[in-house]
C-alpha cells in the first residue's frame, strides 16, 4: 500500500467512528468498496446510529456480515432483514452468542426466516415468546425441529407433535427426543449405590453436592481419590465435624477445599494449612448467595481466607466501607478484582495502572471512579500509562493536550489526537501521514467541512441522493 493510500485509509477508518460524523459523512465512508482492512474493525467498533444506517447499506454483503459479528443490539436489528442469507444467519448468532436481547418483532421476524439455518439459531434468541419456540418444533426441517426439542419444550407441545417426533426417522430427531426424555437418575447417597454407580462423573457430583448418609460420608473422606475427597470436603451435607477430618489431609487441593466451607469459624478455617493460588478463582455459590447481605459482606471482607476476600470484591454492589477496606488489602488480587467494578476508589485504579501489566489494563481508565481533576499531574511521569491518563483530567488545558501530542508514546499521541481541546492547528497537523492520521479523523472537533474535504482527497465519491 502506498503512502497516500494508506494515509486516505487511515482517514476513512477515523471518520467511520468519529461521533460527530453526520449521516452525510457516514454515507459516503460506507460506499467505499472494499473498505480499509476489509471491514474486520465493523466487528467490535462502536457506531453511531448514522454510520450502522450507513454501514447496513454497505454494497459488499462480506462487509455486512463483519459488521453483523458487533452485538449492538441496533446493528443487528437493521442486518435482520438483509437480502443475504449468511448475513441474517450470522445476525442470530451473535445475538443468541452474546445475549442480546432484539425487539419481539424482530425474533419473530427470524424465527420465520425462509432460512432453514436462520430459524435454527432463531430458536435460541433472548426474548423468543414460548409459542414461537414451540412452533418451531414442527418446522418443515428436520434441524429447526431437533434444536427445538428439550426437556422444557416437550411436556408443553401437543400430543400428536410428540408422536410425529418419537415417529420420526431423522437421525438427529431422535437424538432431541432422548436428550428432551431423559430423567436423571438421582445421584448415590449410599455406600452400596456409589459402588455400583460406573460413571465417574456421577460419583464426583455425588462427593460435591448429594445427601450423603452417614455411611457414604464415612467413605468419602477417606477415598483413595484426591478429587472425591476434595469433592467431600465442599459438601454441605457432609457433617463439619466430619469435614474437618480432611484438615490434615496430604492433599493441598482437598485442605483448599474444605477451607472453603461455609460451616466453618474464622477459626477453624484459619487453622487449616492450605495455600491460595493467585488470582481470580470461581466464587462459591454460598458467598453469591450472600452479596446482597452488607453485614455478611462485611464480615467475609474481614476473613483471614484470601478467597473469601477476593470473592468478596467481586461482588455488584458493596458497603462503602467494604470497599475501602478492600481497597487497602493486602492481597494485590484483592485490590486487583475490586478495580473490576465500578466502585473501586480512584486512588487504588492509579495505583494498578502503575503495577499492572494485564491485557485489559485499559479499561481502569474507564470505571466510574477514575477521571478526576489533578490526573494531569501525570503529564511527565516516566510511566506512558500514567501520562496518557493525563489526558482523562476534566481540567485538562489544551496547551497540555498539545505537549502530549508530541509525546514520545503512541499511546498517547493517539489519545491526544483524539482529544477535542487539541488546538485546530495542531489537529490539522496531526492528519498528515507523519502525525495520527487516523485518530485525528476520529477527533469530534474536525469540522464537518474538513470531514468532506478528506474524503474528497480520498477520492471518495460524493453520497448517492
Amino acid at each position: 500500500m502506498s503512502g497516500r493510500t494508506a494515509l486516505h485509509a487511515a482517514w476513512i477508518l477515523g471518520l467511520a467512528v468519529n461521533e460527530a460524523a453526520p449521516e452525510s459523512v457516514a454515507r459516503r465512508v460506507f460506499t467505499v468498496n472494499p473498505l480499509p482492512k476489509e471491514g474486520r474493525w465493523l466487528s467490535w467498533s462502536r457506531l453511531t446510529p448514522a454510520a450502522a444506517r450507513a454501514a447496513a447499506a454497505h454494497p459488499d454483503p462480506k462487509t455486512r456480515r463483519m459488521l453483523a459479528e458487533n452485538p449492538d443490539p441496533a446493528v443487528l436489528t437493521l442486518l435482520a432483514d438483509d437480502p443475504e442469507t449468511r448475513v441474517r444467519a450470522t445476525v442470530v448468532f451473535t445475538a443468541e452468542h452474546h445475549g442480546v436481547e432484539l425487539g419481539l418483532d424482530t425474533v419473530r421476524r427470524l424465527a420465520h426466516d425462509p432460512e432453514p439455518r436462520v430459524r435454527h439459531w432463531a430458536g435460541a434468541l433472548p426474548g423468543l415468546p414460548d409459542d414461537e419456540t414451540l412452533a418451531l418444533a414442527e418446522d418443515p426441517d428436520p434441524r429447526v425441529r431437533a434444536a427445538a426439542l428439550s426437556a422444557w419444550s416437550w411436556p408443553r407441545l401437543r400430543p400428536e407433535v410428540r408422536a410425529a417426533a418419537e415417529a420420526d426417522p431423522d437421525p438427529e430427531i431422535r437424538k432431541a427426543v432422548e436428550r428432551a426424555t431423559r430423567v436423571e437418575a438421582p445421584l448415590p447417597t449410599t455406600v452400596d449405590a456409589f459402588r455400583v454407580e460406573t460413571d465417574e462423573r456421577r460419583r464426583r457430583d455425588a462427593a460435591y453436592e448429594a445427601a450423603v448418609d452417614e455411611g457414604l460420608a464415612r467413605l468419602l473422606v477417606t477415598h483413595e481419590d484426591a478429587g472425591i475427597r476434595a469433592g467431600a470436603a465442599r459438601n454441605p451435607h457432609l457433617p463439619t465435624g466430619l469435614a474437618l477430618s480432611l484438615a490434615a489431609d496430604a492433599d493441598d487441593w482437598v485442605r483448599l477445599s474444605l477451607s472453603l466451607r461455609a460451616d466453618l469459624t474464622e477459626e477453624q478455617r484459619a487453622a487449616i494449612d492450605y495455600t491460595a493460588p493467585e488470582g481470580s478463582r470461581p466464587v462459591p455459590d454460598w458467598i453469591k448467595e450472600r452479596y446482597g447481605d452488607p453485614d455478611a459482606l462485611r464480615e467475609l471482607a474481614a476473613s483471614s481466607h484470601v478467597l473469601l476476600r477476593r470473592a468478596v470484591a467481586v461482588a455488584p454492589e458493596l458497603p462503602d466501607d467494604v470497599v475501602e477496606l478492600l481497597a487497602f488489602d493486602e492481597d494485590y488480587f484483592v485490590r486487583l478484582t475490586l478495580c473490576g467494578g465500578k466502585q473501586a476508589p480512584h486512588e487504588l485504579l492509579v495505583e494498578m495502572l502503575r503495577s499492572w501489566d494485564g491485557l485489559s489494563k485499559g479499561t481502569l481508565l474507564h470505571r466510574p471512579h477514575f477521571a478526576r481533576p489533578g490526573l494531569a499531574r501525570f503529564a511527565d511521569d516516566p510511566d506512558d500509562w500514567l501520562r496518557h491518563a493525563a489526558l482523562f483530567d476534566p481540567e485538562r488545558s489544551p496547551e497540555l493536550v498539545e505537549r502530549l501530542s508530541r509525546d514520545p508514546s503512541r499511546l498517547v499521541r493517539d489519545h491526544a489526537a483524539r482529544d477535542p481541546r487539541l488546538p485546530y492547528g495542531r489537529l490539522v497537523e496531526l492528519l498528515d501521514e507523519d502525525g495520527e492520521p487516523q485518530a485525528a479523523a476520529f477527533n469530534p472537533a474536525l469540522p464537518v467541512e474538513l470531514m468532506h474535504g478528506l474524503l474528497d482527497l480520498a477520492g471518495v465519491a460524493p453520497a448517492p441522493s
